[in-house]
């Protein structure tokens, strides 16, 4: 993984207002409204605020590539350049989980699991992941492996 791979994920211009607008009780709806408190008046009264925006493409063709190999190897990878140093890093870390399902089970009965449910095919635990741990071997393997495994051998996954 790149030594600068952080700076290339953040380095992107925030969207969103230059500045807050100032809040006035004249933009509350409610017209009879005398006081609001502070968070109120922040979530009511002030539009176009900043928010994060990450360029994860750089992430993702990284995680891509790295189909095939062992996921504890590829994560740590992850982890010695982009640190828990901060609070932006950490977000970083967190979106990994956007793009790859890691945390697989396979329960008693043989069935793949995915945080205490049954993996079904194109389930909600399938939305826009391109990738998987497998929990058999640890190795990081493309979704639709995990598709025919799953319609191969039913609801239950591999045995």
């Amino acid at each position: 993984m790149r030594d600068d791979m952080f700076k290339v994920i953040v380095e992107r211009p925030r969207r969103g207002a230059s500045h807050a607008v100032s809040p006035k009780l004249k933009r509350i709806p409610d017209a009879d409204t005398k006081q609001i408190g502070l968070k109120r008046h922040a979530r009511i009264g002030v539009r176009n605020t900043k928010m994060l925006n990450e360029n994860l493409a750089p992430l993702l063709r990284y995680l891509r590539r790295q189909r095939g190999r062992r996921w504890d190897a590829v994560f740590s990878e992850i982890c010695a350049s982009i640190d828990t140093g901060s609070t932006v890093k950490m977000h970083v870390r967190q979106h990994i989980e956007d793009f790859v399902l890691t945390r697989i089970s396979i329960g008693r009965d043989g069935e793949w699991m995915f945080e205490g449910n049954v993996l079904a095919r194109r389930g909600p635990m399938f939305y826009r992941r391109e990738m998987f741990v497998d929990p058999r071997d640890g190795i990081l393997k493309d979704m639709s492996a995990l598709e025919k495994l799953l319609a191969t051998h039913g609801k239950g996954g591999a045995q």
